[in-house]
């Protein structure tokens, strides 16, 4: 991707068991989405460290967000792409498994994209890091919201 990019992926399991035990979100998981941010577009890893990633250049970029999760406090960044995603082949046992290519059908229901990643299963730079370089790397044409685009 590039020098000056910003990556989100899963925390540390051991470090995110710690804290939910602690009274903090739940742990993180292996098969967790992944994005990273760059000069060239995004990258979207569906699960932390395996194909399939999801490669969109700016141009192929509507917007970028962060919405409110399904559990109050909880939010989520999204990714919208210009064009409709195709929907992944995933079998029936994995549609409502939480993980992996069930979470993107999830995410694409409560989201209105698959390409996301809630914010308290990730380590990454600040949003307001984000913001800045989504403006610098689109001329201005992206920054980001707290809305769901229309």
């Amino acid at each position: 991707m590039g020098d000056g990019s910003l990556f989100y992926r899963p925390k540390n399991p051991l470090l995110s068991t710690v804290v939910a035990l602690l009274g903090g979100p739940s742990p993180s998981r292996a098969g967790d989405p992944a994005v990273r941010f760059g000069p060239n577009g995004v990258e979207y890893h569906q699960s932390f460290g395996r194909e399939p990633i999801t490669r969109l250049g700016w141009e192929e970029v509507r917007a970028v967000a962060v919405l409110p999760g399904p559990i109050e406090g909880r939010r989520a960044l999204c990714v919208y792409p210009l064009r409709e995603l195709p929907e992944p082949d995933i079998p029936v046992s994995e549609i409502f498994s939480g993980t992996g290519p069930g979470l993107a059908v999830n995410f694409r229901l409560m989201f209105g994209t698959p390409l996301a990643v809630h914010l308290h299963h990730v380590r990454g730079p600040s949003l307001r890091k984000l913001d800045y370089r989504l403006a610098t790397w689109t001329d201005d044409r992206i920054v980001l919201t707290s809305t769901r685009p229309a």
